[in-house]
């Protein structure tokens, strides 16, 4: 079988984080035997051409190389619409997905198309005239929000032969915005690396216990609550210290936030590599996702903390809830809660049997759930039924 990868987000070094699961989801395509070629746009300073094995990957070129900034950014729509440089910009990307995607079906001759995010890589898909699968990853479902998208989405779901969303909280959001250009909607878990995390588990445990949060510094992800509820926390005389790992548009606001309350030691750090990111939940003996709203599709973070070995806190917002299960695998808050957001961390940095019980079973949850060769299954099935009478 031959398989085409649509996809603006693919790994551009050894453990980039960016995209990670489709490469695990085509590479295990390529393990069974498929032939993958794995279509990406180009940025600065990355090859045109890699394989690995059967899996070969191409980056399209759309743009003069000091231009092609548009992929690999986290926030490609919200970008667009604030600047009209880099509107164009994301022009020019989706023409040349467009060709380069045409002419790999001259050459390639796929059988069926995976395309990850309806867009651009199925709204790509759609006009190829080939059976193809889309995968829908959060970004892209809040999209739908807005009638302009809900008009082009119904057109790429309608062709699309299977449609799949990482977390039921999304295929309920694409049935609730889009159902009557649905016939179904399959919940299915992107891979995670899990022996990759697990090597966190080794790591020794920060002293005095460290609170972690992971992510992108922007409003939706709720790190002014954590702040504040840390304070609540550290005022109780509970001892504790705060990571803030990330980058974004808040971090000024937030650092403002910290000082205003008397919080003035928090750890800062900028996004580290994905190899370095399961000594930084080992080392946590409590990872936070304070989401606000629909912000999270799922909550990857949260997988791979349990992993490390760290225990979890989220709030009950958007795909949490399917990886924390009240009690059981870790705690959840109300988002915006400050005082149930102190409570649930005042009782792991101070329960620690409760502690190891929600972390022990949030593992057997994620890896049976996320381990590669169990959430790749279905898509290889996907796959076999799309390609029909095309396999060869």
């Amino acid at each position: 079988m031959r398989i085409l990868v649509l996809t603006h987000n693919y790994p551009r070094f050894d453990r980039d984080p960016a995209g990670g699961f489709v490469r695990r989801i085509a590479l295990a395509a390529a393990s069974q035997g498929a032939e993958v070629l794995v279509l990406a746009p180009h940025a600065p300073g990355l090859g045109l051409f890699a394989s690995e094995g059967s899996l070969r990957l191409q980056r399209f070129r759309y743009a003069p190389e000091p231009l092609e900034r548009v992929a690999y950014t986290g926030d490609l729509h919200r970008r667009a619409a604030a600047s009209p440089l880099y509107a164009l910009g994301v022009a020019l990307l989706f023409a040349g997905f467009l060709r380069a995607a045409r002419a790999a079906v001259r050459e390639f001759a796929p059988q069926v198309v995976h395309a990850h995010w309806w867009l651009p890589g199925g709204w790509v898909a759609a006009r190829l005239g080939i059976p193809f699968v889309v995968t829908c990853h959060g970004s892209d479902v809040r999209l739908l929000e807005r009638p302009l998208f809900r008009r082009a989405a119904r057109r790429v779901f309608r062709r699309a032969g299977a449609v799949t969303a990482v977390s039921r909280f999304l295929a309920e959001d694409l049935q609730r915005l889009v159902g009557n250009a649905l016939n179904v909607v399959h919940p299915l878990a992107m891979p995670v690396d899990t022996a990759l995390f697990r090597t966190g588990r080794l790591t020794p445990k920060a002293v005095p216990a460290r609170v972690l949060y992971a992510g992108n510094l922007i409003e939706t992800k709720g790190v002014d609550v954590l702040i504040r509820a840390f304070a609540a926390v550290r005022s109780r005389g509970t001892p504790c210290r705060l990571k803030l790992l990330g980058e974004g548009s808040a971090e000024p606001s937030l650092r403002a936030l910290a000082r205003e309350l008397g919080v003035s030691d928090p750890e800062w750090s900028p996004f580290v590599k994905q190899d370095q990111m399961p000594a930084e939940y080992g080392a946590a003996t409590v990872t936070v996702l304070p989401s606000r709203g629909k912000a999270e599709g799922l909550g990857l973070a949260l997988v791979e903390a349990l992993l490390a070995g760290s225990a979890v806190i989220g709030t009950m917002a958007g795909g949490i809830p399917e990886v924390i299960r009240n009690g059981e695998t870790g705690l959840l808050v109300p988002d915006g809660d400050v005082e149930g957001l102190a409570t649930a961390l005042e009782r792991m940095l101070t329960d620690p049997a409760f502690c190891g019980r929600t972390i022990a079973a949030g593992q057997a949850y994620v890896e049976e759930r996320f381990a590669p060769d169990r959430a790749v299954a279905p898509f290889l099935a996907l796959y076999a039924e799309l390609a029909g009478d095309r396999a060869s």
